[in-house]
């Protein structure tokens, strides 16, 4: 990427900030790994949003929430890194299905943050989140369970950001 596609990418208003050759290192718990391209701390979720609108259909796109035991080679990532943590980090209560309270967390919530919210407004089956290491989006991606629990057993609804737009998907 040079100047000229630095001032190109200026131009779409983008409100979070973009670096390049990011080092990895300092993103992950182990402290270990190569640049990544491009890396990209959206300001929040609508901008992210036009972030994405203007990626090309061919470029590798990276999600990273806390880096919880990532790995990345000393090699690096070629394409473009997503940090969520610091902005996606909206959680509140919602009205579920029978007027059921049910929690809306962004993806870069951290899971105990999680647990803890629950349990604060009386809310029940997310305790195990306590000990999971990673964010609501990295729970989400690889199902992430313990003590018998699953992410996926308490999702009610998940709102999924793709290159098209914005798509729904129902919970377990």
């Amino acid at each position: 990427m040079d100047m000229a596609e630095l001032d190109r990418i200026a131009q779409h208003g983008w409100a979070g900030e973009l670096r390049l050759n990011e080092p990895m290192r300092q993103h992950v718990s182990w402290r270990a790994g190569g640049a990544a391209d491009r890396a990209y701390f959206p300001r929040d979720l609508e901008d992210l949003a036009r972030f994405v609108r203007t990626l090309s259909g061919d470029e590798p796109v990276w999600v990273v929430g806390l880096g919880s035991n990532l790995l990345v080679r000393d090699g690096g990532l070629r394409g473009t890194v997503v940090f969520t943590h610091r902005a996606l980090s909206a959680i509140r209560l919602d009205a579920g299905a029978q007027a059921t309270p049910v929690i809306y967390a962004e993806a870069g919530v951290a899971s105990p943050k999680v647990a803890r919210y629950a349990a604060t407004h009386g809310l029940v089956g997310s305790e195990f989140l306590a000990s999971i290491p990673g964010t609501v989006g990295g729970a989400l991606a690889m199902n992430a369970g313990c003590y018998g629990s699953e992410t996926w057993d308490i999702v009610e609804a998940v709102l999924c950001l793709r290159r098209g737009g914005w798509r729904s998907a129902r919970g377990g």
